[in-house]
């Protein structure tokens, strides 16, 4: 009697477990897509236009992580997108007191915020100016503070401030051009603002930009905002921001589903389990 309940019971959770499981597979085929009006479609290295910028779509990839990404799988999807600035704005700064290349020689900086000026003096090598004259000494005497020039004739002395030559100044104001030395040349920019402290050079040139896209973040390109979706793990869409409400539906949409399909998959498991236990009790010795 009691192996033939256990195995009714049996047979009863297999049943359950079965007719779940396979439900499971039928369900699948209802999963809500999401389905969007993209202005682009891009994998790697494929370009779009927007207001005459060109974007360009590169490392589209699995980031790592967990969170599993609406649109694929685990972790979350990311890519590159780059374009060129054209006309970007550059700045620099020429801080009083300091010193600074002009013209391939070295000058000091003195601004003057009041007269909104920069004045430039020509700074000497004092070490090569002394080599180059064979009337006085390599080396400089110090006497309370103060450099000297010593003579070779007659050991005589002369302050280092009037044996150099008079330095070179040169002026600029507010506006002017002024040719900054970079690290790739000498770059023709314009004195935008001068204060006591520094003045202010800024130039407009090319700049290369690139930002990261990820699943659902918003992106603004060329003053319009936009927002990213990846259908797949090799294509970001580029969907204009009015639909992101039918996108957060859908989302929404499926968190619903993945929740009861899960519920569906303990039903499987929980009545698998109990069927195999159902059939080990059958099989267990009967007292007397």
């Amino acid at each position: 009697m009691q192996r033939r309940a256990a195995a009714a019971y049996f047979a009863f959770f297999l049943v359950i477990s079965v007719a779940a499981y396979a439900y499971i597979g039928v369900a699948e085929s209802q999963r809500p897509a999401v389905s969007l009006d993209a202005d682009a479609e891009l994998t790697n290295e494929s370009t779009f236009t927007v207001d005459g910028t060109e974007y360009t779509a590169t490392n589209i990839h699995m980031s790592g992580g967990g969170g599993g990404g609406h649109g694929g799988g685990g972790g979350s999807m990311a890519a590159d997108l780059s374009w060129t600035n054209e006309s970007s704005r550059y700045t620099a700064t020429l801080e009083h007191n300091a010193t600074t290349t002009y013209q391939n020689e070295t000058y000091r900086v003195y601004t003057d915020g009041n007269e909104s000026t920069v004045t430039l003096e020509e700074q000497f090598n004092v070490s090569a100016l002394l080599a180059a004259d064979s009337s006085v000494q390599n080396t400089l005497a110090t006497q309370n503070g103060t450099q000297y020039v010593v003579y070779r004739s007659n050991n005589t002395q002369a302050p280092l401030s009037e044996w150099l030559p008079e330095p070179e100044t040169v002026t600029f104001t507010t506006g002017d051009t002024y040719p900054h030395a970079t690290d790739s040349g000498t770059q023709e920019t314009t004195i935008s603002a001068v204060t006591d402290s520094g003045a202010t050079l800024e130039w407009f040139a090319p700049r290369e930009n690139t930002i990261e896209l990820s699943e659902g973040g918003n992106v603004t390109l060329s003053e319009q905002q936009f927002f990213t979706h990846f259908p797949d793990h090799s294509t970001v869409e580029i969907v204009p921001i009015q639909q992101y409400s039918q996108y957060q539906a859908t989302l929404d949409q499926q968190d619903y589903f993945h929740e009861r399909k899960n519920g569906i998959w303990g039903v499987s498991i929980l009545s698998g389990i109990a069927a195999v236990l159902m059939l080990g009790m059958a099989y267990l010795p009967v007292r007397g």
